[in-house]
């Protein structure tokens, strides 16, 4: 099933000796389709023939990012929230006709890997380029986005708060990358106060954290054919602050409308249908929102210019420029 030596070798026998998912099932036979290496993980999709039904699953192995026993123990952490948050949803979305979730078949520390199910659909993300998709079937689908982050806030818990200095550190850190190269001192100082401004408009330093998957786009959401949403990769669900999640996906949303300014109109009935569907009185205009928004621009540009780092194409530096000034316009 696996060349000699590979991590997902000893896996794929540990989930064949287990009597109790379907890669030990008698007669079970597990064909391996595809594998995805990638820097922080390695993935396999593979296809599961049972006597009763066949079906898709992925393995996923965490790989340490530093050598060192606090590094394993962090991906240790992640792993099992990973599995957590992933069983959670399923427990209480296996009833629910809008959204759903992927089932978990196994988790195994030992080899820092666990098996999901596959869920069928395609990514949002691909409905949102599909020009033969109607606009009331993509806000229906943005509804049940925003369904999605409410029901995940409440079904995993959080406990505790997100002090908005520590919010503060981290954006100030990311803006330091990037000043002298891509901003001006004035931008970094700009951007601070822009922070400082909203954070009076929230009028407490610290907001209540909740959980977040920390990295929601539509790539990330899969749509079967019934219109019922799931999310997939949780490797970096922690806690945060409420609007996290949503803001991330409304921000690339945004991306997409500036791609192609003909699609601003549906585009922003998209991210409304969003909003609303997490929540109908939630606006824009929440200060907290527009903090997270903000957040999100800083840490866009910051992961395109790590692209390319140290930045010696002044072609690049001009692109990352224009691409600043048009995120930045999500705040003002």
């Amino acid at each position: 099933m696996s060349h000699a030596g590979d991590v997902f070798g000893p896996v794929l026998q540990a989930l064949a000796a287990d009597p109790t998912t379907e890669f030990g099932a008698p007669g079970a036979r597990v064909e391996v389709l595809r594998r995805i290496d990638g820097p922080f993980s390695s993935v396999q999709r593979v296809r599961i023939h049972t006597p009763a039904r066949t079906f898709h699953a992925y393995t996923k192995v965490l790989k340490p990012r530093q050598p060192g026993t606090e590094e394993l123990s962090r991906i240790d952490r992640f792993l099992k929230r990973e599995f957590a948050a992933t069983s959670a949803l399923y427990n209480a979305l296996q009833q629910d006709a809008d959204i759903g979730a992927v089932r978990p078949i196994a988790l195994l520390p030992e080899y820092r890997a666990l098996a999901t199910e596959e869920v069928p659909g395609r990514p949002f993300g691909e409905l949102l380029a599909d020009v033969s998709q109607t606009q009331d079937w993509l806000e229906t689908i943005a509804r049940r986005v925003g369904g999605w982050v409410r029901v995940y806030q409440t079904v995993v818990e959080a406990g505790g708060q997100i002090e908005l200095s520590e919010r503060r550190a981290y954006l100030d850190d990311r803006l330091k990358l990037l000043e002298g190269r891509v901003l001006s001192s004035a931008d970094r100082r700009n951007t601070l106060a822009r922070f400082d401004d909203l954070s009076l408009e929230i009028g407490v330093s610290a907001v209540p954290a909740v959980a977040i998957h920390a990295d929601l786009t539509p790539m990330n959401i899969i749509v079967d054919q019934s219109g019922r949403v799931a999310v997939l990769d949780f490797t970096m669900a922690k806690k945060g602050p409420a609007h996290h999640d949503l803001s991330h996906v409304y921000f690339h949303l945004d991306l997409l409308a500036g791609k192609d300014p003909r699609r601003r109109g549906s585009i922003e009935a998209l991210q409304r249908a969003m909003l609303a569907g997490y929540r109908p009185d939630l606006s824009t205009a929440d200060p907290l929102f527009r903090l997270m928004l903000l957040q999100h621009a800083v840490c866009h540009v910051a992961l395109l210019a790590e692209r390319r780092f140290p930045i010696v194409d002044a072609a690049y530096r001009w692109f990352l420029r224009r691409r600043w000034q048009a995120v930045v316009k999500l705040n003002r």
